[in-house]
């Protein structure tokens, strides 16, 4: 078995190798390339202790030296090094106490999630893989490795993240990992908002997003009010993230205001769920008026979201919607005061001023939302002096 691997890839194994140490590619890039993916990115693991790594590449960063992570630098590219190690005890569910550095890198796949992330490779040796990841992937099977209480107790993230794969693999979660994840959800409380956030953004974009109902049916997500839902139109969205990470906490949200605050969301990204709910609840009429009316409330891309949401999720017909959409948009007619043809300046010098300037113009945008012939200089000075 042999891997085409990036240049840049290749001449970091490459000189850690030549210089003396064992180095792999290791993890979701070996997993990636087993099911005929290519990776987004890739690890590299080897028996170079991180001052050896600075030492022998011209160009690195201390990522997390501690933990023994060098990125080094290669054809303008971040590629991250870790050194053999295996991990101390873990008190917060999350992060090991110490690690101690090995020789062996059997030892350092032995610590990692689950048998399908728990492979290197390089070209000399080829595929190492102690734990049958490889016939886990052929055989579409997310499994611990060793004891999945322990790995779960260790890292509770690991929990989301095995569904996470499920949803985005399309594998099936073998029993005594599934019940183990399950027993050990409530350990999920002292993972990070954040951590949750990213997770759930990763497997909105799965193609099987029913592999998430066990973790939402045990209730280890209600601290985010998100508890269980038909998730099953959701993997027909186009690949969307916003769109389709809306369409998670929307469906699965009981307070979705709360949701996003207590997921810690960007806030460009809760303007946008909050846009979508509103547009989701009240729901917009085939005629333009209608249509304008949510253009001037949101951008043209959330509305645009919102059809295809209404089409793919509700079930609602939108052709005739989309089709007037498309012909605001292309005839520029008006849809928000900075489309009128009159300003405020213009307002104030037929004596109008403080708040009756901002009323006026919401007052002329609205007869130009029904009639854009209406959106004249002269015709919009005649309806105020009227």
């Amino acid at each position: 078995m042999k891997f085409d691997l990036p240049q840049n890839i290749k001449f970091v194994l490459d000189t850690l190798i030549s210089n003396g140490h064992k180095a792999y590619i290791v993890g979701g890039c070996v997993r990636d390339l087993l099911c005929g993916k290519t990776p987004c990115d890739y690890d590299i693991t080897t028996s170079a202790k991180p001052h050896e790594i600075q030492n022998i590449f011209e160009k690195t960063i201390s990522t997390g030296i501690k933990h023994g992570t060098i990125t080094v630098i290669a054809d303008g590219e971040n590629i991250e090094v870790t050194t053999f190690r295996n991990d101390g005890t873990y008190t917060d569910s999350r992060h090991p106490n110490s690690v101690n550095f090995v020789s062996d890198v059997t030892e350092d796949l032995a610590r990692r999630d689950f048998t399908v992330n728990a492979m290197c490779y390089n070209e000399n040796e080829g595929l190492i893989d102690c734990f049958g990841g490889k016939d886990d992937i052929n055989n579409r099977i997310l499994r611990a490795v060793g004891d999945a209480k322990t790995r779960f107790n260790e890292d509770a993230l690991r929990i989301l993240r095995l569904f996470r794969f499920s949803a985005t693999l399309e594998f099936k979660i073998e029993k005594v990992t599934f019940d183990a994840a399950i027993e050990c959800a409530h350990l999920l409380n002292n993972i990070s908002a954040e951590r949750i956030f990213s997770e759930l953004k990763k497997s909105s974009m799965g193609a099987n997003l029913t592999a998430l109902y066990p973790l939402l049916d045990c209730g280890s997500l209600k601290k985010y009010c998100l508890v269980a839902a038909d998730l099953s139109k959701i993997s027909k969205l186009e690949k969307n993230e916003n769109l389709r990470l809306f369409s998670l906490i929307n469906l699965t949200s009981t307070n979705i205001c709360k949701t996003l605050n207590q997921l810690k969301c960007s806030n460009k990204f809760k303007t946008y769920c909050e846009k979508m709910h509103f547009l989701c609840e009240n729901i917009i009429n085939e005629n333009k008026v209608s249509i304008k009316n949510a253009l001037n409330f949101a951008d043209a891309h959330i509305v645009r979201d919102v059809l295809i949401y209404y089409r793919d999720i509700i079930g609602i017909d939108t052709a005739k919607l989309k089709a007037l959409l498309d012909e605001i948009i292309s005839s520029a007619e008006p849809y928000l005061i900075s489309h009128l043809n009159i300003s405020g300046d213009d307002i104030k010098a037929l004596g109008i001023n403080g708040k009756e300037v901002g009323k006026t113009l919401e007052f002329l945008l609205n007869k130009v939302i029904e009639n854009p012939s209406l959106n004249q200089r002269e015709k919009l000075i005649k309806f105020i002096c009227n």
